[in-house]
């Protein structure tokens, strides 16, 4: 049984005409009217009688559309349903980040979102590179966004930027003087160093093994941001990542030869692609990194407008 012909009896019985009936479904009357006779044919009895000029339906009609009409309504939802979707009414994006990203990145992409897309709800999940993985894996998240290398069963990753660390310091400190730091300019400067397992240390222990260079550690911590508020206050140089870096006050920073990077990248299920509105948030993303620190970021594949379809589907699967 065909939709417009369900559609045609409604309207027909809601306007009391097939002249109303037609205006209101943007058809003509002769249109309408083959609606109903085929509508009739197909369940086997009459619907309507005429009366003069006008349509009286019978009682297998009013039977047969109060049985029915729920099918209309259904129907009505499923419109609705597309409708929010196409307009972004009520959507949720629900984001995974790096802490240092949360403190950084993502609330500045957050806000532009936000103003772009009001009626949209959004979620922030804050774990630490170790868990990232694992929560992207096991919970429902549209969009992650991490330092790579992630690996991790069920999630794909692509990177999307490499960044230039650089080394933050006191304002007024002797380094400060120089644009670009050497080995041989840190060496023996008090350092605060971050754990073992987090990726900045990583770099640093590489550094400190293949060039013997004899840093002298004077703090550890956890956080990249508390090494670069430390260093505000005195108690060394630092390591840092240098979109983070810039949000601390009181700290200079400055490049580093042999310079050292890391790759940004987003994180994404395996079973299914980013939705429209994930991809236009990674695009913000993009741009706000590349705002924060323009001549420190070198994009490697930046998505065409809302997101290049080549570029999702790109990810490595873990």
């Amino acid at each position: 049984m065909r939709l417009n012909r369900l559609l045609a009896l409604r309207a027909v019985l809601e306007t009391g005409s097939v002249t109303e009936a037609s205006r209101q479904l943007h058809r003509t009357q002769p249109q309408i009217s083959r609606l109903i006779s085929a509508l009739e044919d197909e369940v086997g009895f009459t619907l309507f009688r005429r009366d003069g000029r006008g349509l009286i339906p019978t009682q297998e009609c009013l039977r047969f559309y109060e049985n029915t009409r729920h099918i209309l309504m259904g129907f009505d939802q499923v419109s609705r349903i597309a409708e929010s979707i196409r307009s972004k009414q009520d959507a949720w994006l629900r984001i995974l980040t790096q802490p240092y990203f949360a403190y950084s990145v993502t609330p500045a992409a957050m806000a532009e979102f936000g103003r772009a897309h009001p009626h949209a709800r959004m979620s922030l999940e804050v774990r630490s590179r170790v868990e990232v993985g694992l929560w992207m894996s096991g919970y429902q998240f549209d969009l992650g966004l991490a330092a790579l290398p992630i690996d991790y069963p069920g999630i794909r990753s692509q990177a999307f930027a490499d960044v230039r660390l650089v080394i933050a310091m006191p304002e007024g400190h002797r380094l400060a003087a120089k644009p670009v730091l050497g080995m041989e300019d840190i060496a023996n400067e008090p350092f605060i160093a971050l754990r073992p397992y987090t990726l900045l240390r990583q770099c640093t222990d590489d550094l400190i093994e293949k060039h013997r260079l004899p840093l002298k550690l004077a703090v550890e911590t956890s956080s990249g941001l508390s090494a670069c508020q430390l260093a505000a206050r005195g108690l060394g140089i630092a390591l840092s990542d240098p979109i983070l870096a810039a949000t601390v006050e009181g700290v200079v920073l400055r490049d580093f030869e042999p310079a050292l990077t890391i790759p940004y990248g987003f994180l994404m299920p395996a079973s299914y692609e980013p939705s429209e509105l994930a991809r236009e948030f990674a695009g913000i993303c993009v741009r706000t990194i590349k705002r924060i620190a323009p001549d420190r970021v070198s994009l490697l594949t930046l998505p065409e407008g809302e997101g290049d379809a080549a570029f999702w589907r790109g990810g490595q699967v873990g």
